[in-house]
């Protein structure tokens, strides 16, 4: 049963007819690609512990794993962020960024990834 809006456009629109973790990695892929617009403003959450301080202030420029060598690079997909700090570049996993400043459509989709990794 379908009980939000976030498990109806995962079930209906990310990972309809995937069958295994390669083609859900796809299936995320593309939609966070398609709906996202970069940049947007975001705060890192400190959840994994990176040298980054919480709450930090970062712009975040794109999605970095969106092409693969591999289907073994699929097999767990996590949605890993390109940001700017000052003049450093990160990899951040997006699952730790709280979005601050993005539009409606990027915001659904972080909100989206959100809901479906907790759940």
């Amino acid at each position: 049963m379908i009980d939000t809006n976030h498990q109806y456009r995962i079930a209906y629109k990310i990972l309809l007819d995937c069958y295994d973790e390669y083609e859900q990695g796809q299936g995320w892929t593309i939609y966070l690609l398609d709906t996202m617009k970069f940049p947007f403003q975001a705060e890192y959450t400190g959840n994994s512990k990176l040298s980054i301080k919480e709450n930090q202030l970062m712009t975040v420029l794109e999605l970095v794993n969106s092409v693969y060598a591999s289907e073994e690079e699929l097999e767990y997909f996590i949605a890993m962020v390109e940001v700017e700090i000052g003049d450093v570049l990160y990899e951040v996993p997006l699952a730790d960024l709280k979005m601050i400043d993005a539009d409606k459509n990027t915001a659904q989709a972080i909100a989206d990834w959100h809901y479906h990794i907790t759940n």
